[in-house]
């Protein structure tokens, strides 16, 4: 993979910005590195942003400069439309050298969630094992996407892993684990959905997805929607 500050010299300065964002970096600190205020360093990463997107009304799946890259840079809207795209093609195979890719030489979170929330749409199960390697990751958010994708592809294996989000020290984390545990498990384990349920100290909305999810073990019927945030 090339270097990401290859000919520096002939870098713009939104490029600069948006390099170091794909290192990981947050707004915050990319101010300070470069001495620049949040407010231009976000018109930066929205300039380079706006030039990397594509029509994707137009795009061709099977065009040779589909890459990480091209990915990342839709937005949200977008990147339903061509996940939607790929189904309907049955080109999800596709997709799974780009993240591969991704999950090798990304270290912005935001660009890793989006990542693990494809591995979810797509069904991929190649990436179970890092889905399950994600569970521990010392990101909040990475762990909550990590849940997510697991109870959208809904195997059994990632039963022991969803225990354990159960239990997660961040409530949205929580949240994400007890929804994916409803898809996953059975009555053999509802009695963990119900101590969460009957928990005094345990906040509102989280009762609730654990009422959800025991209502899907028991086979009744819900309805509701999740904003997975990416």
């Amino acid at each position: 993979m090339k270097s990401l500050w290859e000919n520096i010299d002939e870098m713009s300065d939104s490029l600069i910005s948006y390099n170091l964002f794909k290192e990981g970096k947050n707004i915050h600190q990319i101010s300070k590195i470069r001495n620049i205020d949040n407010q231009t360093i976000k018109l930066h990463l929205f300039e380079i942003k706006k030039e990397l997107s594509y029509d994707i009304q137009n795009s061709d799946i099977n065009k040779d400069d589909l890459n990480l890259n091209f990915y990342l840079s839709l937005s949200k809207l977008q990147r339903l439309d061509f996940i939607q795209k790929i189904k309907d093609l049955n080109k999800e195979e596709k997709m799974q050298d780009i993240i591969a890719d991704g999950f090798i030489n990304i270290n912005n979170i935001e660009d890793m969630m989006v990542l693990i929330w494809t591995v979810g749409e797509l069904n991929l199960e190649i990436f179970n094992d890092k889905l399950k390697y994600f569970c521990s990751h010392p990101h909040g958010n990475i762990r909550r996407m990590a849940f997510s994708a697991m109870g959208k592809i809904g195997l059994k294996e990632f039963l022991p892993y969803l225990i354990n989000g159960l239990k997660d020290k961040k409530p949205q984390v929580r949240q994400y684990a007890i929804i994916a545990f409803g898809k996953v498990s059975n009555e053999e384990n509802i009695e963990r959905l119900y101590k969460i349920l009957n928990d005094k100290d345990e906040k509102e909305y989280i009762k609730r997805s654990a009422k959800q999810s025991i209502d899907i073990i028991m086979g009744i019927s819900v309805s509701g929607e999740n904003n997975e945030g990416i």
